[in-house]
Formats: C-alpha cells, structure tokens, sequence
C-alpha cells in the first residue's frame, strides 16, 4: 500500500461547546510558590552545573503562561499541547501473537471475508427519505404492505445468520424495532461495556446513473485490490468487519472476554435515523446512562500526510444539523398580467440573500480542530515559522485567532470545520406556465459550528427573511409567531426540520483516548507500515456530517468517529463506489487485538 500524502488539512465532522471561561492565573500563585521550593531542592541536588532554569519549572511555566510555550516547547516534550501518545504494543495482551500474518496473509481467510463482504453487499439495502418507521405495524409482513422496500432487510439479517454462525449462537442477538441489530457477548466481571456500531442501509442508487457504474452497484466486483459497489465503504465494510472480528475469537475459543462486548446496527442512518434511535434507548434501559467505556462508529479512515508528517484522526464530534424550510404564499393570477416579482422570483432574492450573508467564521478551544492545529504546530517540521507561531498564540492572542480563520477558510475542505453552512437544497413551487406561482417552498440545509447553535443559526435566516420581507412587502411568521402581518401581497412562513445541536466533545489525553489512539498507531506503523520509520500523530479531528452517534450521546462521554483502515476508498454516496480490499484486513486485525487489549487494561476512568 502507498502513503496518502496531502497537502493541506482534511476535513472532517464537528461538536457542541463554547469558548471556556477564561480562568484568572491567581490560583496558581501558592502553587508556582510550592513549585519553586521543590524545583530548587531539585536543582541543587542536580549534577548539572548550568544556570539555566530547570527543566520541571520550565516545563510548568510553557503549560501556565501559554504565551511563552511556542518559543520554548518541544516536540518531545509530555508538557507541551500536544504530546504524542504512547503506542501500544498488543502483544503483551494477545493469546495468539501470530494474529496479523494469519488475517492479513492466510489465502483462505482472505478468500472467506472478501465472500462474505461481497454477499453482503449485493443485498440492495437501500434506505429513502421519507420511509415509513418500522413500529408503524406490529409484524413486517404487515409493514410491507405499506412499505415494501424494507424487504431487502430481513433478506439482509438471514444472510448474517448463515454467515457468521458461532455470532448467532454463541452471543444474545435481539432484534430492535423490528429491522435493528443488537448482539451482546457478556463479559465475566463488571467492567463498562464497550460499544461497536455500524450501519446495514445505503444510500439509494439513481437509476440514471446505472450506465456510469463500472460493475453494477448491487453485484459487487473485485477488480486488481479494489472492491467495487453500494455501501462498500459506507459502511457494510465496518459491519462485516466487526462481525468476522467476533466469529474469529469464537472460532478460536481462546477468548474470554472480561468486558462485555456490545455491537450494534442501525438500519436507516443514510436517514432518520430511527434504528439508532431504538437502539439507544434499549441500551440505555439495559445498561443505563453513560454506561459504556466508549462508543466507537464508523467516520473518515486511514490518515493524512499534512506538512510532511502522517497524522491519525477519530472524530470527537460533530457539527449539528438543521433544515430551515421557508414558505412563500403569495396571490395568483393570470402570467400575462405579472408583477415585477412573482413569488419564485421572490424566493430567488431570498437564496441571493442568504448566500450573499455567509455565517462569521471562528475557532475556539473547544473545537476539535483548536487542537488538530497545535499538534500540526508541535510535530511538523517543514510547517512555515509564522502559522506555528499563530497556532500556538491563537487560545490568547487574537491577531493569531485571525490568522489561522484566515488560514482554514481559504479552502472549501476546510472552511467548513469553522463554519456553519447554508445550503439551498430543495426549492418547489408553481403549477401551470400561465399561472402565477401561489405557493413556493425553499428548503435550505446547516450544518452547524461548534460555536454555533440552532437558535442563532434559525436568527441569522430569520434576519435574511426579514431583510427581504420588508423590502418587498411581505408578512413573517415563525413558527407559532407573527414577525410581520401578513399584506395583501402574502406573507413568509418559516420552520424548522431535524434539529440537532453540534455533539458534545469527547475528552482527549486521558486513559480511554490515550489507548484508542495508541493502538492506532501500532496498526499504521508496525502493520501497515513496517519499513517505514514515520511517525503518526494521532490527533482530534471533526465532523461535518452526522453518523449515528448523534443518538448514542447518553451512553459513554467517550464516542469516536472512526474506521481503522488504508486510506484508498473513494466515491462514497456516488457511482463506482470503492475500496481497497487489503483495508478490511488490516480492520480486521485492529479491532481483534484492540478488543484484547481494553480487555486486558480494565476501567480507569
């Protein structure tokens, strides 16, 4: 496998929080004061005969007066913003260390998994907006009378029953609202449980693109290390991964696991998220809140090369999502006699507006992306001398926090991490070519900041309804509230769909993350990589879109966005999706010593 070597930042995925509280450095008087004491016992007893300032003081004085830490820090330094963390090295922690060359290079494993992911993804598992919720029937053959096109997922469940045989009889497998997947193996002492998740549906296939399809979407191909079709990568990969993972310990028999190990499935993720939903709520009745260890789901894979250095980055959050749906009614009439604006045109001044007033880009520390920068500032050298100096003075000093907006918002793939987006998306209106549209509807979609919120993103459109309602006289109402009467021209309706605020921000740097991201690195540099001596930094990262995890916030604090494999897959939600086959081994190999390894350490939380 080659390196992926990029040139600038990735993007990513987002998260809920507001700058924090700037804290008085008063409180660290009477400790500086201990500090010294203990520094200058230190220091006397030293055999080194300099007069520079202690490495502890100076170590603490980087970490308390940030704006000394980027004229003196190192990039091996455990006090600096960004320390590297310790890999893991999961032999210690393995009954079978001869794992990797059985997963990665055994013909028949290989052979088996690249069957089974195929069967898999030749089931059309397709899942469209507006599907009726499974619990509207009590059985399916009730459901899909209503809604034949959720067929395909009991099709889906028996083909996983057929071919992961020691999963359905060893572990608890319930179903969840009637299309969802929960399958537990129960662990021997009372550690937090950990969580697994991935989705069985994909995102519908146009049929006018079928022609463009290298193989069909439905009839997946293997061609020269690439696996063509529908939901390869997004994320039937994951979901048949986790599954071999467990029927390869069961088949072992050499494992048993002190953490109980929980994987599930939702159904509709490319939707409504229903499955999700269920599925939380059952945990959260089985388990309670904030039960589990972690939540780990699917997310961007492989890594980036940014300014020379390789950089792993899970997701520990995700920007919020709102669908802004505003309504024109206006009066009719006969096309020959117009007004100067019919309501289309109306609406067409109302999107002009609101692209026109984009959202105020900014970053604060509590993004993830805050972060991600001073770890490229730390650990990558050909990064230039000035945009090091204002990463590192963006938490404090504001001409930097400028910069480095500057720096992210020139790039579309970036510019977003900052942003809220506006997008119109769907727009409907009029019926006949001589008559006067009466009713037009725009749908306009966010993905909101983490600085952001839903009720400042619903301001800024309502103030750009507003703006245009007033300049051409028309009413505004919101919701239940009238902004503006409503005039004999007609009057705005405005309303909001799907909101979610941005997710809360999983801690990085302490046990949970420092071993997630340490065996990280143990996959990219000793499995992948082994005659290469880079180094990966793993690092937070964001996400712009939403995954299921948005209703997996009550069950742990730590939820990572993540798939551990090469980063050679493409065209996901598109034609001639792909991915490259030797990436679902190495996932393979991740999660089966991962699994072992949080096994071994226990809780320490």
């Amino acid at each position: 496998m080659e390196m992926k070597y990029e040139k600038s930042l990735p993007s990513y995925h987002s998260v809920n929080g507001a700058e924090r509280p700037r804290q008085s450095k008063l409180w660290a008087i009477p400790y500086v004061i201990w500090l010294c004491s203990v520094c200058s016992i230190w220091y006397l007893n030293s055999k080194k005969e300099t007069q520079t300032t202690p490495s502890c003081m100076q170590g603490m004085w980087n970490r308390w007066n940030g704006k000394e830490i980027f004229e003196t820090s190192d990039s091996g330094n455990p006090d600096n913003l960004c320390p590297l963390l310790d890999k893991i090295d999961p032999s210690k922690y393995l009954y079978n260390k001869e794992f990797a060359s059985y997963i990665l290079e055994d013909e028949n494993f290989r052979s088996d998994a690249l069957k089974k992911l195929i069967g898999a993804v030749n089931i059309p598992t397709q899942v469209y907006d507006g599907m009726k919720n499974p619990n509207v029937r009590d059985t399916r053959e009730e459901l899909y009378k209503e809604e034949p096109r959720w067929e395909p997922f009991e099709a889906f469940h028996h083909y996983l029953s057929q071919s992961f045989p020691l999963v359905y009889e060893k572990l608890q497998v319930e179903e969840v609202n009637k299309f969802g997947l929960v399958y537990t193996w129960k662990g021997t002492e009372d550690l937090k449980p950990v969580l697994f998740t991935a989705h069985m549906d994909v995102v519908p296939v146009d049929k006018e693109t079928l022609r463009e399809w290298k193989y069909p979407p439905f009839n997946a191909t293997y061609d020269e290390g690439l696996l063509y079709g529908r939901g390869v990568s997004d994320c039937k990969n994951l979901l048949i991964g986790l599954l071999q993972t467990l029927e390869l310990l069961l088949k072992e028999g050499q494992f048993t696991p002190r953490r109980t190990i929980v994987v599930a499935f939702g159904y509709d993720e490319e939707s409504a998220g229903t499955g999700a939903q269920a599925i939380s709520k059952h945990l959260v009745a089985k388990h309670g809140e904030d039960s589990f260890y972690a939540v780990i789901d699917e997310g961007d894979d492989g890594f980036a090369t940014i300014e020379g250095t390789n950089f792993i980055l899970p997701a520990t959050g995700e920007k919020g999502h709102l669908n802004s749906v505003i309504d024109l009614h206006s009066k009719g009439g006969h096309s020959s006699v117009p007004p100067k604006h019919t309501s289309i045109g109306i609406i067409a001044k109302l999107i002009e507006q609101i692209e026109e007033t984009p959202f105020q880009s900014i970053i604060t520390n509590a993004n993830p992306v805050f972060n991600q920068l001073q770890c490229l500032a730390e650990h990558s050298e050909g990064l230039d001398h000035e945009l090091r100096k204002n990463i590192l003075r963006a938490h404090f000093d504001q001409d930097a926090n400028k910069k480095i907006v500057e720096y992210l918002t020139q790039d579309e793939e970036t510019k977003f991490l900052v942003t809220t987006s506006q997008a119109a998306d769907i727009i409907e209106g009029g019926v006949k070519s001589n008559a006067l549209p009466q009713f037009v509807s725009l749908l306009v979609n966010h993905r909101i900041a983490i600085e952001e919120s839903v009720d400042s993103t619903k301001q800024k459109i309502l103030e750009n309804i507003i703006s245009i309602a007033k300049k051409y006289n028309y009413g505004v109402i919101a919701g239940e509230e009238e902004i503006l009467p409503a005039t004999d021209k007609g009057y705005f309706n405005y309303t909001l769909q799907e909101e979610l605020k941005p997710a809360p921000v999983s801690p990085i740097n302490d046990f949970v993350w420092n071993i997630y991201g340490g065996s990280l690195r143990y996959l990219y540099e000793d499995l992948m990589f082994p005659n290469d001596t880079s180094t990966f930094v793993v690092a937070p990262y964001i996400s712009t879109g939403n995954t299921d995890t948005r209703f997996y916030w009550d069950l742990s604090r730590n939820i990572y966005r993540y798939s551990p494999m090469g980063p050679n897959s493409g065209n996901i939600h598109s034609v001639n999706e792909y991915f490259t086959f030797d990436s679902h081994l190495y996932l393979i190999s991740f999660y089966y010593y991962y699994i072992q390894v949080i096994d071994s350490l226990g809780d320490m939380l």
